[in-house]
């Protein structure tokens, strides 16, 4: 009989495939068609796949519970914004360690987790519904301006929306409905510096890892982190302090979380949180300051194979990821990323958009045309070489003639699917 741990990964693509064929465990993996068929054919030596609709609860519960009853899984897996649901109900059926469906639901779902947290009184944040022009109205005659519309699920910066007095309202509400929200979440805004937590709980017991600055555009959109942030012993405590009763307060209490801060004037405050480690390269900038590569470390530990850590580890360097955009059109040429990535500082460089592809508009984050991660000795000079290597590359474009009505479709779809995921879990059969 096997002694591997046995872990069932949803949506797995193939980095953390090849972390758990280098941690020796034994792999049920779970992808839709169109994802597997993306994955180098060496990867399947070892692993069961399941090629299905992950999204249709019955069928993903009635088929992983069939192979669990005739082989034991260990826990259940995932990295991806998309695929955390289906893995949440995948914890509650089966019984395994994890976090569980009313848990991720509450952090998906925006609104809900305000009004959790309102109840509890921690870090609270006025916030409320909205459909229209007079809701966006009466929120900002009773919380003041400026204040925020968004989706009341989301990420990525997606359909994000400022509103900075009474005057804006009427294009925000437009705004609003091109990106298909008929419902919409206003939050009170908070003022600030932002950053980023990354860390994992063992029963209970948290550890704050990584804490990055976080650099943001118009949008909101995010174009850069340094790590570690520029926090002072106080910050830190109550940054700390803070994220540790948000997750016990929403019951996360195993495992990779990722919360948004914002440090205000009247103390930090939390954004959201994500039961998942976070994106935009943070893995690779935690690895190169830390040592701990939070995703083998959630795999570990959702293996049953993890060693709590008793605290977080010292920083040894700092690192920064920077991203550059692009006009939109088609890409003729890109010039100066080759040089760039020869840079002996530089940890990672991609290019989003090769030669022959088209650039979108610039609406959220999936839409930068690439990043470029570097390491120096503090996170102050990691981040002036990031911006220094980025502002070398140019993506040439051939410009092409706006589709301004697709573009908002394509935002459309986008916006909706995060959205209805949240408000409605996800397909039963």
């Amino acid at each position: 009989m096997s002694t591997k741990k046995r872990v069932c990964l949803i949506a797995a693509k193939e980095p953390l495939l090849r972390r758990a064929a280098a941690l020796g465990l034994e792999v049920l993996s779970v992808q839709t068609p169109e994802e597997f068929r993306k994955l180098p054919a060496e990867l399947s030596d070892g692993v069961t796949t399941l090629a299905l609709d992950y999204h249709d609860r019955d069928l993903l519960v009635e088929s992983v519970r069939a192979l669990h009853a005739a082989r034991p899984l260990d826990g259940v897996f995932t990295v991806y914004e998309e695929a955390l649901l289906p893995a949440a109900h995948l914890v509650d059926a089966l019984g395994l360690p994890g976090t569980s469906y009313e848990t991720v639901k509450l952090l998906t779902d925006k609104w809900a987790m305000r009004e959790h947290l309102r109840e509890a009184g921690v870090g609270t944040v006025a916030a409320a519904l909205g459909r229209g022009e007079g809701d966006l109205v009466a929120f900002g005659a009773g919380h003041g301006y400026p204040f925020i519309a968004k989706p009341v699920a989301g990420s990525a910066s997606l359909g994000i929306f400022q509103v900075d007095s009474e005057h804006e309202v009427p294009a925000v509400a437009e705004r609003l409905r091109e990106v298909g929200l008929d419902l919409f979440l206003m939050e009170e805004f908070l003022d600030g510096h932002e950053i980023s937590v990354d860390g994992i709980s063992f029963h209970g017991r948290y550890v704050m890892l990584a804490v990055c600055d976080k650099i943001t555009g118009a949008g909101f959109i995010e174009l850069g982190h340094s790590l570690p942030a520029a926090l002072d012993a106080e910050q830190s405590r109550s940054v700390y302090e803070l994220v540790a009763q948000f997750l016990d307060c929403v019951g996360l209490t195993e495992g990779l979380s990722h919360v948004e801060v914002k440090l205000t004037s009247a103390g930090p405050k939390i954004v959201e949180g994500h039961n998942r480690r976070g994106g935009d390269r943070l893995n690779t900038m935690a690895d190169a300051v830390y040592d701990v590569d939070l995703e083998e470390l959630g795999l570990a530990w959702a293996a049953g194979a993890a060693e709590a850590l008793p605290a977080a580890p010292e920083a040894r360097c700092g690192t920064a990821v920077c991203f550059f955009t692009a006009e939109r059109g088609v890409v003729r040429e890109v010039l100066g990323a080759e040089e760039a990535r020869a840079h002996p500082q530089a940890l990672e460089l991609h290019v989003n958009f090769p030669v022959g592809t088209s650039v979108p508009r610039l609406r959220w984050s999936l839409d930068r045309a690439g990043y470029v991660v570097t390491r120096a000795d503090t996170a102050e000079e990691a981040l002036a070489l990031a911006r220094d290597l980025t502002s070398r590359i140019r993506l040439v474009v051939d410009p092409v003639e706006p589709d301004l009505a697709a573009d908002d479709a394509r935002h459309r779809d986008l916006v909706g699917e995060l959205d209805q995921a949240a408000r409605l879990g996800y397909r039963t059969s």
